[in-house]
C-alpha cells in the first residue's frame, strides 16, 4: 500500500503503543512494520545491522505510509556484545514496549562463527533476541500483557518433503535423557558443533529451538504473552543471502515456482501473519507455536502441537542452555 494522502486513524486503538522490529530494513520486517504504521501503532522502532541501514528504512517507511512514527536502532542480533548494546541503548531511552516482533534472522549454508564462537543462523534468529528481550524485561520496559512474536519456520515441524532437506537434528526430536546434557547438546548446536555441519539441519532445529523459546520464556514471564509464529515461505527475503551450493540453488528455484505448488507466497502476506498474532487478541494462545498446515509452508496459521515442540523438559533446557552461552560470552569479554 503506497499512501497519496494521511491515513485517517482517528479511532486506532493502537496509538499510544510502541512496537520493536527487528530485521526491519528490508523483507518481512519492513513490510511488518508497514502494515502496523497503516493500523496506528504510535511508535515503531526498527533495527539494522547498522544505523545507516535502519535510518535509510524508515526514511523508506515514512514515505510509503505518510507517518512519521518510526524510530531507528543498529543492531547485529547475532552478537552478544551488540544486542547488549542495543538493549541498553533502548532502556536509555526509556520507552516501554507493547510489542516485540523479534524477525532478525539468517541461513548459512556453511558453518559461520561471529567473533564470539556463535553458528550466525543460531545467533541471529535466538541468541540476540533472547538478550534483548531480558535485558528489557530485567529494566521493566515491557508493559503488561505485551506480546512477544519470534519467527518461527514450518521446517521445525519435520513433515517438510524430504527433498527439501530441511531435517530436524534426532537429539530435537528424541525425548532427553537428563536436562542438563540436554542443554549442553543445544550449546553444541548453538556454536555449530553438532557433527558434520548441515545447514539445513541447523536451520531447521534452530527454528525448534525458536518454539522451545517462546513457551518456556512464557511459563517464567506470565505477564507478558510469547508466541513463535512462520511468517511462511515468501518470494523475495533476504534471509539466505549467506546460503551456498545446492541450497541456495533450492532457494532460488523454489523463489521463482513455488507459488505453482503452494510453497511460496508475497512478503505481505507473510508479513501479515506477524501482525494477525500481534493484534489477534485470544484467537491465539500464549507460549504455543503457530506456522502453516501439517506439511504446508503457506496457508492459514494454525498451532503446531507436534510432541517435539510442547515438551517442557526440552523448552526449559533449551531456555537454560541460551542463559548459560550469553553467560558464557559475557564471561570471555574483556
Amino acid at each position: 500500500m503506497t499512501t497519496d494522502q494521511p491515513l485517517d486513524l482517528t479511532n486506532s486503538p493502537y496509538t499510544h503503543q510502541r512496537v520493536l522490529v527487528t530485521g526491519a530494513t528490508s523483507g518481512l520486517g519492513f513490510e511488518a512494520a508497514a502494515q502496523l504504521a497503516e493500523l496506528g501503532y504510535g511508535s515503531i522502532t526498527i533495527t539494522g545491522r547498522t544505523d545507516t541501514k535502519a535510518e535509510t528504512a524508515a526514511t523508506e517507511l515514512r514515505n510509503r505510509t505518510g507517518r512519521d512514527v518510526f524510530k531507528t536502532l543498529g543492531v547485529d542480533v547475532a552478537s552478544v556484545a551488540s544486542s547488549k548494546q542495543a538493549a541498553t541503548e533502548l532502556i536509555e531511552r526509556g520507552d516501554a514496549f507493547d510489542v516485540l516482533l523479534l524477525n532478525a534472522g539468517m541461513v548459512a549454508s556453511a558453518r559461520n562463527l561471529t567473533d564470539e564462537g556463535i553458528e550466525v543462523t543460531f545467533g541471529s534468529s535466538v541468541v540476540g533476541h533472547h538478550v534483548i528481550t531480558n535485558d528489557l524485561i530485567d529494566a521493566g520496559l515491557l508493559r503488561p500483557h505485551a506480546r512477544v512474536v519470534l519467527v518461527g519456520s514450518e521446517a521445525a515441524n519435520a513433515d517438510l518433503p524430504k527433498a527439501m532437506g530441511l531435517r530436524v537434528a534426532p537429539f530435537a526430536l528424541n525425548p532427553p535423557t537428563d536436562e542438563a546434557t540436554f542443554a549442553a547438546t543445544i550449546k553444541d548446536l548453538a556454536r555449530g558443533d553438532f557433527g558434520q555441519f548441515d545447514g539445513n539441519i541447523q536451520y531447521a532445529t534452530t527454528k525448534v529451538v525458536s518454539a522451545w523459546w517462546s513457551a518456556e520464556m512464557q511459563r517464567r514471564h506470565g505477564a507478558y504473552e510469547f508466541f513463535t509464529v512462520s511468517p511462511g515461505a515468501n518470494v523475495g527475503t533476504n534471509a539466505a543471502r549467506n546460503t551456498t551450493g545446492a541450497f541456495k540453488v533450492m532457494v532460488k528455484v523454489m523463489a521463482k515456482v513455488g507459488h505453482l505448488v503452494g510453497m511460496n507466497q508475497p512478503i505481505p502476506v507473510g508479513a501479515r501473519r506477524y501482525v494477525d498474532v500481534i493484534v489477534g487478541g485470544s484467537d491465539f494462545e500464549p507460549g504455543a507455536t503457530y506456522t502453516s498446515r501439517p506439511k504446508k509452508m503457506v496457508g492459514d496459521l494454525v498451532r503446531r502441537d507436534e510432541p517435539h515442540l510442547v515438551d517442557p523438559v526440552r523448552q526449559k533446557a533449551a531456555v537454560a542452555a541460551l542463559d548459560e552461552l550469553v553467560a558464557e560470552v559475557e564471561a570471555t569479554v574483556v
